[in-house]
């Protein structure tokens, strides 16, 4: 089928401008919709950019209204949406919070097709979280957003003419550099959360986007299934080597936080670092590159990359 509209909610988020990305390298994709909570914000205005991006609709997950509002504006067929733990207030941070809001885009989508505010959905995609249902429950983050997953595979049953698909994408490179965790990549440091040997599975946001579009424009291939994605596993050491050999400069690595840090104030994080450290994410790398064949490894990220936090290049590219 050609000359569909999706709809991507949370847009500006990096999932968001991803899974725009990818989609509009697509075939068939005749344009996307994007959401963000403040339309007129600069970095909204600035998806209009984008290939294919046709317009930003105003949704707010705590707003029922408006996400029923932006899905009947959008006329899409087929619609993303993903769930962030770490947007929401501190106080009010618990696996129903986040939950609640998963399950409110999901019964506003179940809402638009039912009473034929948008009688053209299809396909919805969720960006969950790798091992979900699969980890200790007090990491709330993950097991909120398999509330999500289950929720979404009961609204949208035979009858509501729906069908649905999960994306469940590990640890992001990205989170080595990120201002808003307080984790920028200064020249020669790397930081993350885990002890330095310790491997643990990585994905770029790059190929979530590329999986998720994948995903949305193929429904009869991965309707109900959900996908574990990773594009590779590294040490801290490993991933410090990258990015020396990558950068030239001689990097080393450090914990991003003290773990009697994590274990005060950052309960959530911390229980999730333990569980990284004693098993893991369980996603099959090779069987993630048969969805994404060019999914990155560290090296690669980096290349990309090219620049450390401050914006000063790469001394080479290796």
């Amino acid at each position: 089928m050609s000359g569909l509209t999706y709809l991507v909610f949370s847009a500006t988020g990096k999932q968001g401008r991803a899974v725009i990305k990818a989609l509009a390298a697509k075939d068939g994709v005749a344009s996307i919709v994007a959401t963000s909570r403040n339309p007129d914000s600069p970095s909204a205005q600035a998806l209009l950019k984008l290939d294919k991006v046709t317009k930003v609709v105003a949704a707010d997950f705590n707003d029922p209204a408006s996400i029923l509002a932006a899905i009947k504006e959008s006329q899409a067929h087929r619609i993303w949406f993903n769930t962030d733990f770490y947007s929401i207030p501190w106080l009010k941070r618990t696996r129903a919070t986040e939950a609640k809001l998963g399950s409110n885009v999901v019964d506003a989508i179940k809402e638009a097709k039912a009473s034929g505010a948008n009688a053209n959905i299809q396909h919805v995609v969720f960006s969950s979280v790798g091992d979900a249902d699969n980890c200790p429950k007090k990491v709330h983050h993950f097991w909120a957003k398999a509330d999500v997953e289950k929720h979404m595979a009961t609204q949208f049953d035979e009858a509501s003419g729906i069908t649905w698909s999960v994306l469940r994408p590990v640890a992001f490179f990205e989170n080595v550099d990120d201002a808003a965790t307080y984790n920028p990549l200064t020249k020669g440091v790397l930081k993350f959360v885990t002890y330095p040997d310790v491997k643990v599975k990585f994905i770029a946001c790059e190929d979530i986007g590329k999986g998720c579009a994948v995903l949305l424009t193929n429904p009869a291939e991965y309707s109900g299934k959900i996908i574990e994605a990773a594009g590779a596993e590294h040490s801290g050491v490993e991933l410090t080597k990258a990015l020396s050999e990558v950068s030239g400069t001689e990097c080393k690595y450090k914990l991003a936080l003290p773990r009697f840090v994590m274990w005060l104030f950052m309960g959530d994080l911390y229980h999730m670092t333990t569980w990284f450290e004693a098993k893991g994410y369980t996603a099959d790398i090779e069987a993630f590159k048969k969805i994404v064949p060019d999914a990155q490894d560290g090296y690669a990220f980096f290349r990309k990359k090219g620049q450390w936090a401050n914006g000063e290049k790469f001394v080479s590219s290796s």
